[in-house]
Parts: C-alpha cells; structure tokens; sequence
C-alpha cells in the first residue's frame, strides 16, 4: 500500500471534515521519504484547518495523528469532556492546543500497542463509549465497528458508514489522478456547497 492509500485508508474522515481526528502507523522503519511527504502536506492543509503531527516512539512504528482543528476544538470544549479530561490531569484550563500537546506527549511515552484510553474521545468517538470502554475493556459492548458501541448502536453504525463512504470517494479521486492535498480540498469545497445549499 502506498503513502497516500495509507493516508486515506487510515484518515479520509479527518481530511474531509467529518471525523475531528485520526491515527495510524508507519509501516517502515525508515520512513525518512513518507515523513518529508507528510510535511508537505501539513503545509499544504494548514490553512484549511488540516493538521499532521509525526510522533516517532522509541523502538516502535511512527505514529501520525491527523486532525481537523475545528472538529477536534468542538469535541474538546463539551463541558462533559473537560470533566473526563480533568479526571484524566489535562490542562483543561488551556484550551484545546494544550489539551492536544498533552496527548501527543502522552503518545510519544507510549512505547506499547496500549494507547491511553482517552484518545478516543481526541478521535471522534461518543464520550459513553470511551468511558464503557475503559471500564470493561469491550466485554459488554453492543457493536463492535470503527469503535466498540455502548450507546445507540443505530447512530453509531450510520457515522461508521459515512467514514466508509467518504473513504470510498476519497480511492475513487485517488484512482482518477488526484493527489492528498486535492483530495482534500475537493471534499471540503463539496461539503461547502452542501451547506450553502441546506441554507438556501
């Protein structure tokens, strides 16, 4: 698989503007060339509010977290998610930017597989279930999908194929000639005109 079907296999949602954030690993272990890649585009998506944090952990795969800065800022600030994150000794008081440096440093400790159970709710996923989850490790969950559902599984399972579909067109715009940063910008250029029109 190359760079850029990694990326969208692994982050389309993020880059499109529907899921506040994403993570996966590089595969190389000298992953010099897909590094300096990843740079180009973070520079590239930066003023649309795309960002990519390389995290290199110590004997283990880089990680790359993708995030949207408007998703993630609105997942963060709930008043219900300041409390789980206070309970967790983040620095609520300092905006969301802390609250993701806090994370990644977090992340950049962890030289296992086991990431804190927070970074679910940093991905998108409904409070309930990042706290269910951690409680009994999926055993009681009704769903297993992108997540393990606690909550209302209908809801779940229509957000988990949304990140499907996006993730579908994203290949088909790959496969058409396009690049990560065009991608990118064609999705949130549709979902604008979406809206215009939804307001209209």
């Amino acid at each position: 698989m190359t760079l850029e079907q990694t990326v969208l296999q692994c982050a389309s949602p993020a880059l499109c503007g529907i899921k506040s954030a994403c993570l996966f690993s590089l595969s190389k272990k000298n992953p010099q060339k897909e590094i300096s890649q990843i740079h180009k585009w973070n520079r590239e998506l930066s003023s649309c509010g795309k960002t990519f944090v390389i995290i290199p952990r110590k004997e283990k795969p880089v990680l790359v977290f993708i995030y949207d800065k408007a998703l993630i800022e609105l997942t963060l600030n709930s008043k219900d998610a300041l409390s789980y994150l206070k309970e967790k000794n983040y620095p609520v008081t300092k905006g969301s930017k802390a609250l993701i440096a806090e994370l990644i440093k977090r992340l950049y400790a962890s030289n296992s597989e086991d990431f804190p159970h927070e970074i679910g709710l940093f991905l998108g996923y409904p409070l309930k279930d990042v706290i269910a989850f951690e409680k009994d490790n999926g055993k009681e969950s009704k769903y297993t999908g992108a997540w393990q559902v606690y909550g209302n599984v209908q809801e779940a399972c229509q957000t988990m194929q949304l990140y499907k579909e996006c993730r579908d067109s994203c290949f088909k715009l790959l496969e058409k000639g396009m690049n990560i940063t065009n991608i990118t910008l064609n999705w949130l250029t549709l979902k604008n005109k979406m809206l215009d029109k939804e307001a209209c």
